[in-house]
């Protein structure tokens, strides 16, 4: 690979008595340029003056559609968002960006630290924490990704009590469901489109394992 993993960080306990410390390797892909740029990006789309993340509210689950997680982190890495994604190009310079990276293996990597704003689902940036599982199709999911999501989910509710609700990318334009009374544009050409990641399988899979563990948030 072509990237160097910084130091480990070991998490504080978890919520639950089988909890244990889960480890967390550091890729920062932070600047102060990206900053600058999600500063900007925050203040079009929702009205706010600054890149900072407050008192999130939501967990969302991606898959990467990528082969690798060194795919993954070449996407991720680069400030400004690629000229190939024309959706999201005209709508805003910062690139795509995650708090949390899990690979196939069920390894997590820090990209963004949880007090930044990431670029991962239109209309709930200023609200949620992203988590990107390394996969290229739903059916290359593992089970080891599933059991770090939740340790990582389970790790992330004892930091973050303001957190109610987990959902699929692909749940996130369900206007029926009690997240959705979160979602802000400002933006009117802005539209959100379709997805499919992770899937209802993995995030069946997901739930019931935090519901293991007692633990259930709204979608």
């Amino acid at each position: 690979m072509s990237f160097k993993p910084g130091v480990f960080i070991l998490a504080l306990t978890m919520l639950t008595a089988s909890a244990m410390a889960i480890a967390i390797k550091a890729i920062p892909i932070v600047t102060p340029h990206r900053l600058e740029l999600t500063r900007e990006y925050a203040r079009e789309h929702y009205g706010i003056d600054s890149y900072e993340l407050k008192d999130p509210q939501m967990i969302v689950v991606h898959f990467t559609e990528t082969h690798s997680l060194a795919e993954a982190v070449a996407v991720f890495r680069p400030e400004t968002i690629s000229s190939a994604r024309r959706e999201l190009k005209d709508f805003g310079n910062v690139n795509v960006g995650v708090h949390f990276l899990v690979d196939r293996d069920g390894s997590i990597y820090s990209l963004l630290p949880t007090n930044i704003m990431g670029r991962h689902v239109i209309g709930f940036n200023y609200t949620s924490i992203g988590i990107e599982n390394v996969a290229m199709r739903p059916k290359d999911l593992t089970a080891q990704q599933a059991i770090a999501d939740a340790a990582l989910i389970e790790d992330l509710l004892h930091r973050f009590p303001s957190i109610r609700f987990l959902i699929g990318h692909h749940e996130y334009m369900n206007r029926d469901a009690p997240h959705f009374a979160l979602f802000t544009e400002q933006d009117p050409g802005y539209h959100p489109t379709i997805k499919t990641d992770p899937g209802p399988e993995f995030m069946s899979d997901l739930r019931a394992r935090l519901a293991k563990d007692n633990v259930t948030l709204q979608q």
